[in-house]
């Protein structure tokens, strides 16, 4: 309890600090060209950019993403970019350093790819639901990064977001289990809301899509109660080796 305490002390403290003492770019260490941007302009320029023009702004589309995603069960991935630099570097520093210019800078680029989903896609999901933590894995970290993603996805678009998806068990962490152990791990993990209807067309906010294995237990979830139609939207996707 005093262990969960201190986090949630630390983790006001880092947000507190970083609003008063802004950083420089997050990626050359040079000034910003303006207040509450994360990245000078060079390095927004510079990042590096998926081809939604083609894809239709569904990734799935690319064979180089569906060749690592077996059977997906939704029907469209939204992505910032592959898990590589600097993504990786700046979802590292945010989920496991509690680095909030980190934070910031994921979910202001997260906003503008939504924008321009939005000026491109005009029929957007009803509701938007995230990818749920345990209970005492979220008081251990001070937060859930989906959860931050599916309210500024939520604010950007207009969109009601839901806490439709809970996480009663407790499994192991997914990082460097196999296909086939984390479709195991993921076993029976998920429960819906009682009191919440599962809209027909939904998004589904994570930080990382990897296998696909935690996006389609969800989805299976999710179908088996209403939804007919499901988003995944995640800051990166990780690709075939």
């Amino acid at each position: 309890m005093e262990f969960d305490l201190l986090t949630q002390l630390l983790s006001q403290f880092g947000r507190l600090w970083h609003l008063l003492l802004p950083s420089p770019c997050l990626w050359c260490s040079l000034p910003v060209h303006s207040s509450g941007c994360q990245l000078c302009t060079y390095c927004q320029q510079a990042l590096p950019q998926l081809p939604y023009q083609l894809c239709h702004f569904n990734l799935l589309w690319l064979p180089q993403v569906a060749r690592g995603l077996k059977k997906p069960h939704f029907d469209a991935l939204l992505s910032l970019g592959y898990y590589r630099q600097p993504y990786q570097h700046w979802l590292q520093r945010w989920k496991f350093q509690q680095d909030y210019g980190a934070a910031q800078l994921l979910q202001q680029q997260f906003a503008a790819l939504l924008t321009l989903y939005k000026a491109q896609c005009p029929q957007l999901p009803e509701a938007i639901v995230y990818v749920p933590m345990h209970p005492a894995r979220q008081r251990k970290r001070g937060f859930n990064q989906a959860e931050l993603l599916a309210q500024t996805a939520a604010a950007t678009l207009g969109i009601p977001l839901l806490p439709l998806l809970q996480r009663p068990e407790k499994q192991k962490a997914q990082v460097g289990l196999s296909r086939k152990q984390r479709q195991a791990n993921l076993r029976h993990a998920f429960t819906l809301h009682p009191e919440l209807t599962v809209p027909a067309h939904l998004a589904l906010v994570d930080d990382v899509v990897t296998t696909g294995a935690t996006a389609n237990e969800l989805c299976r979830l999710l179908r088996r109660h209403g939804a007919k139609q499901i988003s995944l939207w995640t800051i990166a996707v990780t690709l075939a080796d």
